[in-house]
């Protein structure tokens, strides 16, 4: 067997590298203190299943934990969840054309579909779809409350489509959503409460003008792992749209997301060990830009600690190991942490899932890639 950090008997090391590895119980003590935080607060959570390209091993424990719902960016993403069995699904996007309406139709036979909507033109296009198909679809409004992306402008737009929606069969008003991406990477820690309260407040404004007008608000969606503290705290909110807190990466952490642990890393092997002047200390392995997302640069080495990774190329990574260190020899593991949760998953097609150290499954990754 490979030598690695795994003690006494382990069947990791016959994992063929590179290999992403899920730690499941860490991601369950992470899954725990979200449901604990949010419980107290009285608000639900439906994770957002993008980072982990709806994975329905990782949708259905959550479900099963008590989420309200799953979260997601795609049809094909909401297709995956259906044939799971799961059938509380919001599109957080909005769905445009003739093809993607149609398997949204679909989809709306058998579960609970809704979809964020931020024009009329869609909002004709969906109920046109929908009356054909005799099905009725939930259509949440989505309002820009900062991020600067998709949604309308608060109050009077959002209340003249909220009307348009009314007027229109096939569909149906569900409430409103809202997300304060712009409180997360881009801002110092600091600042991210002030300014995502001031947005989530906003959004929880915006139900209550809508309410106003005599129309009934069942949901008020919004937020992520990067917020939802401090959404949590802002009354007329009913959900949180979570995803990342369940795996983690490091980039979050390192940005203020400290209270969930890491449970992804990608597990590689020595491939060479270099002869050139200066070299004498480092190591080549079978990983690289293909398997570890660098946009948020170089990942961290988790063993052996101390090794640092110096770059990446497209299927080699270069890591130094300290002085101190054993050098590994060829054939030797080598386990890295993810930086870019939802970049590195993407580049998967399965997650090997560890507890205590032993493998003790392998969970196809339905989505890695692009699909619509």
């Amino acid at each position: 067997m490979k030598k690695s950090n795994i003690q006494g008997e382990s069947n990791i090391g016959a994992i063929e590298t590179p290999a992403l590895i899920l730690n499941l119980p860490v991601a369950k003590e992470n899954m725990r203190r979200m449901f604990e935080f949010l419980g107290e607060k009285g608000i639900g959570l439906r994770p957002h299943v993008k980072v982990f390209r709806a994975t329905p091993e990782l949708a259905l424990m959550q479900m099963e934990a008590g989420a309200v719902g799953m979260t997601c960016a795609k049809v094909s993403e909401a297709e995956v969840l259906a044939q799971a069995g799961i059938t509380d699904i919001l599109i957080a996007n909005e769905i445009v054309g003739a093809h993607k309406i149609n398997r949204l139709v679909n989809l709306a036979k058998d579960a609970d579909i809704k979809v964020a909507v931020d024009n009329a033109v869609n909002v004709n296009e969906i109920s046109q779809a929908a009356t054909s198909a005799g099905i009725t679809i939930g259509l949440l409004v989505e309002i820009n409350i900062g991020h600067n992306r998709c949604g309308v402008a608060p109050f009077r737009p959002v209340l003249e489509l909220t009307r348009h929606i009314h007027s229109k069969s096939g569909v149906r008003f569900m409430g409103l959503m809202g997300y304060d991406g712009h409180c997360t990477l881009k801002i110092d820690e600091a600042q991210r409460s002030p300014l995502s309260k001031k947005a989530n407040k906003l959004l929880a404004d915006n139900r209550y003008y809508i309410e106003d007008h005599g129309f009934t608000v069942q949901i008020v969606t919004g937020s992520g792992t990067f917020t939802y503290r401090f959404a949590a705290d802002v009354a007329g909110l009913t959900e949180i749209q979570a995803g990342t807190y369940l795996l983690m990466d490091t980039e979050f952490q390192e940005h203020g997301i400290r209270e969930f642990d890491c449970a992804l890393s990608v597990l590689t092997e020595v491939i060479s060990k270099p002869c050139y002047p200066d070299a004498t200390r480092m190591v080549i392995t079978d990983t690289g830009r293909k398997s570890l997302n660098d946009t948020y640069g170089n990942p961290i080495v988790k063993f052996p600690s101390g090794a640092v990774v110096k770059g990446l190329s497209d299927e080699h990574a270069r890591i130094i190991i300290n002085d101190g260190l054993d050098v590994p020899n060829i054939g030797d593991l080598i386990e890295i942490w993810v930086r870019d949760a939802n970049g590195t998953i993407n580049q998967f097609d399965k997650f090997y899932v560890i507890e205590n150290e032993h493998l003790i499954d392998v969970w196809k990754i339905p989505l890695c890639g692009n699909h619509t």
